[in-house]
């Protein structure tokens, strides 16, 4: 039996992770943006800044928040509608980096079938009212030749959550 109470939170959920994807696609990093591999603060840096910036809904720049997804040309439409979406614009949103750890090669091959990657724990907020959206968001960044992206499994996660498929 759903109850109402049910009804409204799947909808601020579904409405959350709508206005995720649009911040995400809004994100835009510097050219020189991502992680190199010169040691773990600075790589956890990166990593935050790719998160915050991916998930940034006062950043509208579309082709740069692309740039910070693994892979992005393969989810290119998934991307494109969560950018673009009418719910994403009206309750945009914002990441915080809570935790970034950097797990042995073996444990990266099997989340996310890459050697060097990042298990990041993030909380998605309204940009309008600072209110938690979703918390305790696990996902993914991976290495690309020195530079940091969002994982392609934590895009597809919040995709589905907000009606695009990947």
């Amino acid at each position: 039996m759903i109850r109402e109470g049910d009804v409204r939170a799947r909808t601020a959920v579904g409405t959350a992770v709508a206005t995720i994807f649009a911040t995400v696609l809004a994100v835009a990093p510097s050219a020189g943006a991502g992680a190199s591999t010169s040691g773990t603060q600075a790589a956890t840096k990166q990593v935050t800044t790719a998160f915050t910036t991916l998930f940034n809904a006062s950043d509208t720049n579309k082709a740069a928040k692309e740039a910070l997804l693994q892979d992005s040309s393969r989810y290119k439409t998934a991307f494109t509608k969560l950018f673009d979406s009418k719910v994403a614009k009206a309750n945009p949103t914002k990441a915080q980096v809570t935790s970034v750890t950097f797990p042995s090669a073996a444990t990266c091959q099997a989340a996310v079938q890459v050697a060097k990657c990042a298990a990041v724990t993030y909380n998605l907020d309204s940009a309008k009212t600072g209110s938690s959206l979703l918390s305790a968001v696990s996902g993914y960044a991976v290495d690309s030749k020195g530079h940091w992206l969002v994982a392609d499994t934590t895009f597809c996660s919040l995709a589905k959550l907000g009606g695009a498929a990947c």
